[in-house]
Formats: structure tokens, sequence, C-alpha cells
């Protein structure tokens, strides 16, 4: 039954076995820093298996978690009445990135992907600070949602557009996650249909997407329970250099 499932995907009974695997590793990351999932599992699955894999298994996983994210708080009116410009460029921006994603080699997927992922790591590192203006907030929202919408349906990864503009607005915690849980599910709808119209979401990777969810959550879980006995500042180290050796080995894989 592995083997027929694993030919449905054209992946080996190894591969199949191995990808949930990187999503309790991204798991792992999120749980323990609250961040990291998308960076972690779109940078290891290409170690053994198609990107395409990776990105599609990505749209499935990441808005579970983030609807559950956004519900919970309570503002979804006034968060939805706010930000209502991110969302509306997220939505123009995701078409364009499904596009690109579909008419682009691989190659300069990769080379895309490796550089975000390494620029990641270092605004992470020197966590620069970003003012937005009241007056200019829903035009720069506009922008960031664009550029979100593209960049991210082409790596699943938009998380940091997001959190620098909303840290930006100096708005409280409530708020940050409230908001965050808006933008990913309104990303996370987008990967789904548009990876689905261009054929990158087929039925067998959804199916595969669901199992991954369920490890993505084991590994969040046991993440969580790993900062109680390791020093956070020590294991965030430790998962920046390793996400920065990855990113790096992305974007030397798309020069070949």
């Amino acid at each position: 039954m592995l083997d027929n499932f694993a030919q449905f995907l054209a992946l080996t009974w190894l591969q199949l076995l191995l990808i949930p695997c990187a999503f309790i590793v991204g798991g792992l990351c999120k749980g323990a820093l609250g961040f990291g999932l998308p960076f972690v599992t779109v940078s290891i699955v290409p170690l053994f298996a198609p990107l395409e894999v990776a990105l599609a298994v990505n749209a499935v996983v990441l808005p579970v978690a983030n609807f559950l994210q956004f519900t919970r708080g309570g503002l979804i009116r006034s968060t939805l009445d706010r930000h209502k410009t991110v969302v509306i460029g997220i939505l123009i921006g995701a078409p364009i990135g499904a596009y690109l994603l579909d008419a682009m080699a691989i190659q300069i997927i990769e080379l895309i992907l490796g550089v975000f992922v390494m620029c990641f790591v270092v605004l992470t590192l020197y966590n620069p600070s970003m003012k937005v203006p009241q007056k200019k907030e829903r035009r720069l929202g506009l922008g960031v949602g664009l550029f979100a919408g593209v960049i991210g349906t082409m790596t699943t990864v938009n998380g940091p557009f997001f959190i620098m503009y909303l840290l930006g607005l100096k708005i409280d915690r409530r708020e940050i996650l409230a908001t965050l849980g808006l933008f990913f599910v309104v990303s996370g709808a987008c990967f789904v249909i548009f990876f689905g119209l261009f054929g990158i979401l087929t039925i067998e990777r959804f199916q595969l997407g669901i199992v991954c969810s369920i490890f993505a959550i084991i590994g969040m879980w046991m993440g969580d329970r790993i900062v109680q006995y390791v020093d956070r500042g020590f294991f965030r180290r430790l998962v920046l250099s390793g996400l920065f050796i990855l990113g790096l080995n992305i974007f030397l894989r798309g020069l070949t």
C-alpha cells in the first residue's frame, strides 16, 4: 500500500517516510521558537524530494493552526477592518506568484528560495526595527500584502514580511497573533487554490499534507517541551545556523 501511494506521488517509499520526519523537525522549531516551520520544511525536503512536493504539502499544513490562531483571539471583525489592504495585496500578489512558479525553471525558484532563507537568518539575527506611520499604514500594507503574496506563493514562506510590518505598527501581542492568523489563513487559502489550478497540489499530495499536519503538531508539542530543558537562546542560534546552511545549499543547487 505504501509503495502504491508513493508511486502516485512519483516518490520512493523512503522519500515518503522522510517527508513527515521533516515536518516533525519544522514543528519542533515552531513549538520551541514560535517560527520556522515553513523555512525548515522547504529547506529540508528538497534534499531528498522535489521542491514542488514541499510547497504542496506546506500549502496543506500551514493553514490548519493559523485558522485556530486567528479565531481564538476574538478580534475577527476589527482585524479584518484594519488590515483589509494587506489582504487585498495578498489576493492580488498570490496569482502572480503562482504564475511565476509555474513559468520559471525550478533552478530559478531554488535560487530565490535560497537567498530568501539566508536573508531571513540575517534579519532575524540583527532584528531591524521598522516604523510604520499611521498615515501610510494602508498604502504600505497594500505593498506588504502584494510582495508577500508573490513571494509567499512561490516559496510558501511569507511570515517575515508580515512580522516586520506588524512590529512596525507597535500593536500588542494579542492583535499581532490574531492578525498573523488572518494573513496566513488568506495566503494559505491562496496556496491551495492556485497550487491546485497549476497542478502543484494533487489529491495525493493533499492527502500527504493531512498526514504531515499530524506530524507537525507532534513536533510543535515536542518543541514546547524541549525549551523547558534547553537554553532557548542556544537552540535559536542552532536553528538559524542550520537554516543558513540549508539556504546556501538550495542556492548552490540552483546554480548547477
